[in-house]
């Protein structure tokens, strides 16, 4: 469909991204209590991967081509504090009322941060495949609890089961897939894009992420599991970086 251009991998990484969270709706719908005790372990592999990505590629990689590289990782974590401020204090404010107003007020702040989900995925390939997949194949982890939280927050709204399923569709995947045509057609506006903005910016965004989503949901696993999952992430990480060194692909 698209030919050998790369950049379009972002697209598909969002559609496989919707996926990923739509297999946490339905075993959400079907098997309530399994998805629950297995969705934390999808966040523990992602904090090490990612940690991994942000750490020792994509930071580096902005680095090398602007010196600027650093405001832009911390931008982006500014801009995803200033948008979560702005949905938790909706959120507050509507939590007061009935529990299915509190359904929906949260779940527009979930589909705002799958929203910027999509546009991170199409930010990652710019450069080349390798940073794209390494960044994004973290973030992908996180997109079953993701899923998970979506039907959970509409289902104790009180709506029924058909119903939940199919806005947690467009709040936890369709969102994501908007993010990223929203961003492919911003990055077609321009004539040279500033890739070290992006990859800077992606990075300070996935930052929050692991932070604020990643790292308290990865927390709730059992017996301290996490942390020997979240390893094999950072290992799985480092290797993918150290065969791409090798290899020469970069």
């Amino acid at each position: 469909m698209f030919g050998d251009d790369f950049r379009y991998f972002g697209l598909i990484a969002s559609l496989a991204a919707a996926g990923v969270s739509m297999v946490g709706v339905f075993a959400m719908s079907m098997f309530d209590d399994w998805a629950k005790r297995n969705s934390a372990y999808c966040s523990a592999f992602a904090v090490g991967l990612l940690s991994v990505s942000i750490l020792f590629h994509l930071i580096p990689e902005a680095l090398s081509l602007s010196r600027l590289a650093l405001s832009w990782v911390a931008g982006g974590f500014a801009f995803m504090v200033l948008v979560g401020i702005a949905v938790q204090a909706a959120v507050s404010r509507s939590a007061e009322g009935a529990a299915l107003t509190f359904g929906y007020a949260s779940i527009i702040g979930l589909a705002v941060h799958s929203f910027l989900d999509g546009g991170i995925y199409a930010a990652s390939f710019q450069e080349e495949a390798f940073t794209g997949w390494l960044a994004t194949s973290g973030l992908m982890f996180h997109e079953f609890p993701e899923g998970v939280i979506a039907f959970a927050l509409l289902a104790q709204a009180g709506l029924s089961r058909s119903r939940a399923i199919l806005l947690a569709f467009a709040a936890a995947a369709l969102t994501t897939i908007s993010g990223s045509l929203v961003a492919y057609a911003i990055i077609g506006w321009v004539d040279t894009l500033p890739i070290a903005a992006m990859l800077g910016t992606a990075a300070g965004a996935l930052i929050y992420v692991l932070i604020v989503h990643l790292g308290p949901h990865a927390a709730k696993t059992p017996n301290k599991l996490g942390y020997d999952i979240a390893s094999a992430g950072v290992i799985v990480g480092t290797t993918a970086i150290m065969l791409e060194s090798l290899s020469g692909l970069h």
